[in-house]
């Protein structure tokens, strides 16, 4: 076996929006993946995980990141008017 194989920090990549990101963490937080995929502030986004269409409305839960798991964030803060 490869020794990388037994690295205990693999990473995982995931994509948000078609961008992939990487961690290597098997959880994060709604608001977690958000900023690190540079939707700032989270709280004016909402993130979907797209396999199951789940809308997550608590930015504090905790996500499992699946290898090559897909969300879409969806901005739903203020609109600016002229």
């Amino acid at each position: 076996m490869d020794s990388s194989e037994h690295d205990h920090h693999r990473t995982l990549d995931y994509f948000v929006n078609g961008e992939k990101e990487e961690t290597d963490k098997h959880e994060l937080t709604v608001a977690q993946i958000l900023e690190r995929a540079g939707f700032t502030p989270p709280t004016e986004y909402q993130l979907e995980r797209d396999s199951d269409h789940h809308k997550y409305t608590d930015y504090d839960r905790e996500v499992e990141i699946r290898k090559d798991e897909r969300f879409t964030a969806t901005f739903v803060g203020p609109t600016p008017t002229s």
